[in-house]
C-alpha cells in the first residue's frame, strides 16, 4: 500500500512538473517576446468575438442567441459560431465577468496545452508504455509546431485537443470496460469547442477504434466487425446530434457564404503525395520531427494487423490529397486538416520507441526507413522545386534527417532508447526558438495595452448615456489598430459596420466591395475594416468615431448629419436606374435617395421619377483632371503613356505630391470639398502585393497566391479635404504595376443636401429606438412618418427577419441593394424587428434527440453490465 501511495505521489509530481514546464515553454518561446497572442486573427477574432458572446449573455440572459446586431451592421450570430459560441471553455468565462476576455483566452490556451500534455502522458501510461517513452512523447507533443504557435494565433486549430485526448481515453474505456460515457461526452465537448476540426478528430477516433477492435479481437469476421462498428459509432452519432443546436444553424449560415471550392480532379485527389512539411517543422501541419516520417514508414512493416492498420490509416490520411480536401470542406487543400491526427502520430512514435526498446524492429528496417526518410525530403525539395519561402524549415528537415539517421545507427550500437528521444526534442526546441525569435506576428505589450485600454469602453458608455438616438460608434486609427478592432465592441448598445469572419452576410459583403466600392486596406479578403470614406460613414450612421492619442487617451469626433440606423423617407429611386450609375455617382446617389425595387415604388406617394433622380445625382460631383508627374530615380520610375496609363516601378515604398485642380462649378474655395479618385491596377508581379496610399488611405491588392486573395484590382479613394488643400500625398508600395482608367471627381462636401428644403431631405423621419426593448434578436421603437414611403435601415437584409408595425406583420424588402426595409404609411407607428436564425428550432430538436440517444445508450449499457452480457 505504501508503495502504491508513493507511486501516486511521484505521478502527481510529474503532472505538476509537466504543467510548470508547459507554462515555462510558452513564456520562453512566446511570452517573453510579447503577449501570448498574434496581431491579426487572435487580437481581432479569437479574443474579441467570445467577449461579444459574453456581453450579449449579460445583457439578455439568453444562452442561445440568434442575432449579432453589433457586428458587421447586424449579422446572424451563427456567422461567428466558429469562435466559441457554445464552447465549454468560453461558457466558463461567463462566470468571470471581472476577467478581461483576452487575458482569459491567454490563460485557458496555455492551460489547454498543459492539460493536453498531461492527458497524453496519462493515456500512454494506461496503454502500458514505459515512463521514459511517455515523458519523451509528451514533450514532443508540447514542442510540436502547431501546439504553441496556433494557441496564440488560430486558437480553434488546437483548443479542442484536451477533449480529443479525453475521447481517445474514452475509446479505451469503451473497449476495456464496455462503457461509452467518457467517449460520448468528450466527443460532444470537442464538437462544441471546435466543430470544424472535430470532423478530423472523429475520423482519428474511428481509426483508433478500428485499431483497438483488431487488437482485442482474436479472429476477424466481417459481419461481427460491421455490427460492432455500428455499436461503436452510435455514441459518436449521439454526440453529433446533441451538438445540433450549434451544427444545424451554423451549417445554414455557412451555406449563405458564396465561396468557390478549389477545382480539383479526381485523379489529383487520389494521387498519393507526401509533403514532408505536412509532418515535420510546420505550424500548420503536424509539426513534429523527421522521426515521425520514419515511424510511419516503419509502421507499414508491422506484423500485427491492428498496428499495421493504424499506421497505414495515418499514412493514407497524410498522403492522399482527398482527405485534406474533404476535411477542409472541399474549399482547398491545406495541411491544417491533419492537425487532429497529431495524437495518433504521437501514439505511433511511442509504439515505435517501445518496439525498439524491446528489440522488435531490426537494424536493417530502422536504417532503411531513415534513408527513405532522407530520400523523401531530398526529392520533395529538389524534385518538386520547393519554394524558398520555407527555406528554414527545409534546412531543418534535411539536417534533422541526417541527425536521425546517425541517431538510429548509434541506437543500434548502444541500444539506449534515449538516443532516439533526445535528438528530436533538441531539434524541436531549436525550431520553436528560431521560428518564434524571427516572428513579427506577435502583438507587442504596449500595443496590446493600447488596444484593450478600458478607457475606450468608458468613453463608449459615456456617449451612449448622453445620446439616445440610433447610430453607430466606431474606433478609427492606423491600419494596424483598425485590424485589431474589426470585431471589437465595448458595450451591448455599440454598433459597428466592420467585420472579420470566415462566414458573413453575402449581400453586405458584396455591397461594400462591389456596389459602394470601398477602399480595401488588407490583403485578406475577409477583413472588412471601418471605412475612411466619409460618404459610407454617413450612409451607415457612424455618428461618433474614437481615436487614441499615443498614450492611449481616447478622442471623440462627432460626424454631423449622418443617417440614423433606421429612418423613413419618400425620396426613392429604382434599383434598375441605380445600377446605371457609375463611380462616384453610385455613392452620392445613396446620400440623396433610398434605392428600392422598381415594382415597389408605386407604394411611395412622392416617389421621384428616375430622370429627376439622376439629374440631381450627377450634379453632386464633376470630373476633374488628375495627373501624376513622371519621375526616374534609383528608387522609383513613373511613366505615363499617351492613353493616360501610368506605369510604376518602385524598389521601395516611395511618396510623391500630386496637385488636384478644382476648377469645377461644385467647388467653392470657402468650403471643404470631396475628392473622388479611382483607377484599375494591373500587377506585373502577381505573386507580390501592391499597396498605394492616397492621403493616408491605403488600398491593397494581394498576391494571387494568397489564400484569401482579395481581388481588389480597382482602387477607390474618397475623402473630404480642407478648402485650402489642392495637393495630395500619394505613396506607392514596392512593385511593378500599371494604373489604368484613372478618373477623378470633385464635389462640395455638402452637395448632396444643400439643394433640398428642410423636411424634404433623405432622412425625413428618424426611428426612435427603445433601448430597453432593443437587445438580443429584437429591435424596437417608434417612428413618426411624415410622408408615406419606405422604412429604411442600414442593417444587412436577411430573409429571417420578421417585422411588426403596430402589431401587424409587414413584408420585409431589400433596399439600397443589400439592406432591410419595408413600405410604411405616414403617421405614428410602433415598429418591432425580430430576427430568428435559420435552423435553430431544428437544431434544438436534434439536440433533444441526441440527449435521448445518450440516455438510451447509457441505460442499455447499464442493463447489459448487470447481466454480464455486454
Amino acid at each position: 500500500m505504501q508503495i502504491i501511495k508513493g507511486k501516486k505521489k511521484i505521478r502527481g509530481v510529474i503532472y505538476l512538473l509537466l504543467c510548470l514546464l508547459t507554462v515555462f515553454v510558452c513564456w520562453l518561446f512566446v511570452g517573453r517576446n510579447g503577449v501570448f497572442g498574434a496581431k491579426v486573427d487572435w487580437i481581432s477574432q479569437h479574443s474579441v468575438i467570445p467577449d461579444y458572446f459574453r456581453q450579449q449573455f449579460y445583457d439578455t440572459g439568453e444562452l442561445f442567441p440568434e442575432f449579432a446586431a453589433n457586428l458587421g451592421g447586424g449579422q446572424n450570430i451563427y456567422n461567428f459560431s466558429y469562435y466559441g459560441l457554445y464552447s465549454p471553455v468560453i461558457l466558463l468565462s461567463y462566470l468571470l465577468p471581472f476577467v478581461k476576455m483576452s487575458d482569459y483566452i491567454i490563460a485557458v490556451s496555455i492551460a489547454g496545452i498543459a492539460v493536453s500534455v498531461c492527458l497524453l502522458y496519462y493515456w500512454l501510461g494506461r496503454r502500458g508504455f514505459p515512463e521514459e517513452i511517455r515523458l519523451g512523447v509528451a514533450l514532443m507533443y508540447m514542442l510540436a509546431g502547431p501546439v504553441i504557435y496556433q494557441s496564440c494565433h488560430q486558437v480553434m486549430f488546437v483548443n479542442y485537443m484536451p477533449f480529443l485526448y479525453m475521447s481517445l481515453i474514452g475509446v479505451d474505456r469503451y473497449f476495456d470496460k464496455k462503457r461509452a460515457d467518457l467517449y460520448l461526452i468528450s466527443v460532444f465537448l470537442m464538437i462544441m469547442t471546435s466543430f470544424y476540426f472535430s470532423i478530423g478528430g472523429m475520423l482519428a477516433l474511428v481509426l483508433y477504434g478500428v485499431y483497438r477492435y483488431l487488437e482485442i479481437t482474436p479472429k476477424f469476421r466481417v459481419p461481427a466487425f460491421l455490427q460492432d462498428g455500428v455499436r461503436f459509432v452510435m455514441p459518436m452519432l449521439a454526440a453529433v446530434c446533441m451538438s445540433g443546436i450549434l451544427l444545424v444553424p451554423t451549417a445554414r449560415a455557412l451555406f449563405g457564404r458564396k465561396q468557390e471550392a478549389a477545382g480539383m480532379k479526381i485523379g489529383e485527389l487520389l494521387t498519393p503525395q507526401f509533403p514532408p512539411l505536412r509532418v515535420a517543422y510546420g505550424t500548420y501541419g503536424l509539426g513534429l520531427t523527421t522521426l515521425a516520417i520514419t515511424v510511419l514508414i516503419v509502421g507499414l512493416t508491422y506484423r500485427k494487423w491492428s498496428e499495421r492498420v493504424l499506421s497505414w490509416g495515418c499514412m493514407l490520411v497524410i498522403s492522399l490529397p482527398v482527405f485534406a480536401w474533404l476535411l477542409n470542406g472541399g474549399l482547398y487543400i491545406r495541411d491544417k486538416a491533419v492537425i487532429p491526427f497529431l495524437p495518433l502520430i504521437c501514439y505511433l512514435i511511442a509504439l515505435y520507441l517501445w518496439k525498439n526498446k524491446k528489440h522488435e524492429i531490426s537494424l536493417s528496417v530502422n536504417l532503411v526507413a531513415a534513408v527513405l526518410t532522407l530520400a523523401v525530403i531530398m526529392y520533395s525539395y529538389y524534385g518538386n522545386n520547393a519554394t524558398i519561402s520555407y527555406k528554414m524549415q527545409w534546412q531543418l528537415l534535411m539536417l534533422d534527417g541526417m541527425i536521425a539517421l546517425i541517431s538510429i545507427a548509434v541506437f543500434c550500437w548502444k541500444r539506449r532508447i534515449a538516443v532516439l528521444i533526445v535528438p528530436p526534442l533538441i531539434c524541436l526546441t531549436l525550431f520553436e526558438g528560431v521560428s518564434n525569435a524571427y516572428s513579427s506576428e506577435l502583438i507587442e505589450p504596449a500595443e496590446y495595452a493600447k488596444v484593450t485600454d478600458s478607457r475606450i469602453g468608458d468613453t463608449v458608455n459615456d456617449i451612449l448615456q448622453h445620446d439616445s438616438s440610433f447610430y453607430r460608434i466606431e474606433q478609427m486609427g492606423k491600419d494596424t489598430e483598425n485590424a485589431a478592432d474589426l470585431n471589437r465592441v465595448w458595450a451591448s448598445e455599440q454598433w459597428v459596420s466592420s467585420l472579420y469572419s470566415s462566414a458573413y452576410n453575402t449581400d453586405y459583403q458584396n455591397f461594400r466591395k462591389d456596389t459602394f466600392e470601398l477602399e480595401q486596406p488588407y490583403r485578406n479578403d475577409l477583413m472588412q475594416s471601418v471605412a475612411k470614406n466619409p460618404l459610407y460613414q454617413r450612409f451607415m450612421g457612424v455618428k461618433y468615431q474614437i481615436r487614441q492619442k499615443k498614450d492611449g487617451t481616447p478622442i471623440v469626433t462627432e460626424n454631423a448629419g449622418v443617417a440614423p440606423i433606421a429612418y423613413a423617407t419618400d425620396r426613392v429611386m429604382t434599383e434598375e436606374e441605380y445600377q446605371t450609375l457609375a463611380f462616384p455617382y453610385n455613392q452620392t446617389a445613396l446620400m440623396n435617395y433610398a434605392v428600392v425595387n422598381a415594382n415597389s415604388t408605386d407604394n411611395a406617394e412622392s416617389a421621384a421619377d428616375d430622370q429627376g433622380c439622376k439629374s440631381l445625382v450627377e450634379a453632386t460631383a464633376e470630373k476633374s483632371t488628375f495627373t501624376i508627374p513622371d519621375m526616374n530615380t534609383k528608387q522609383m520610375k513613373i511613366s505615363t503613356d499617351a492613353d493616360g496609363n501610368i506605369e510604376i516601378k518602385a524598389k521601395n515604398k516611395t511618396s510623391v505630391n500630386v496637385s488636384v485642380p478644382a476648377e469645377t462649378s461644385v467647388y467653392s474655395e470657402a468650403t471643404d470639398y470631396n475628392l473622388y479618385l479611382q483607377f484599375q491596377v494591373d500587377n506585373y508581379r502577381p505573386n507580390h502585393d501592391v499597396a498605394i496610399w492616397v492621403n493616408g488611405i491605403r488600398n491593397k491588392l494581394s498576391s494571387e497566391s494568397h489564400l484569401y486573395y482579395n481581388g481588389n484590382t480597382t482602387f477607390t479613394y474618397v475623402m473630404t479635404l480642407p478648402s485650402d488643400q489642392t495637393d495630395l500625398k500619394i505613396t506607392f508600395g514596392a512593385g511593378e504595376y500599371e494604373l489604368t482608367g484613372v478618373q477623378c471627381y470633385i464635389g462640395s462636401a455638402s452637395a448632396y443636401t444643400e439643394d433640398m428644403e428642410e423636411g424634404q431631405n433623405l432622412y425625413q423621419s428618424a426611428f426612435q429606438v427603445d433601448r430597453d426593448d432593443t437587445k438580443g434578436n429584437t429591435i424596437a421603437g417608434k417612428i413618426d412618418v411624415q410622408n408615406t414611403g419606405y422604412f429604411i435601415t442600414s442593417i444587412p437584409y436577411d430573409k429571417n427577419f420578421t417585422i411588426y408595425v403596430d402589431g401587424k406583420q409587414a413584408v420585409p424588402k431589400k433596399v439600397n441593394t443589400a439592406f432591410l426595409g419595408f413600405p410604411i404609411e405616414s403617421g405614428e407607428h410602433s415598429v418591432v424587428i425580430i430576427y430568428h436564425a435559420s435552423g435553430v428550432a431544428a437544431g434544438k430538436f436534434l439536440s433533444l434527440v441526441g440527449l435521448l440517444m445518450m440516455a438510451v445508450i447509457f441505460l442499455i449499457e447499464k442493463r447489459q453490465t448487470k447481466r454480464g452480457t455486454y
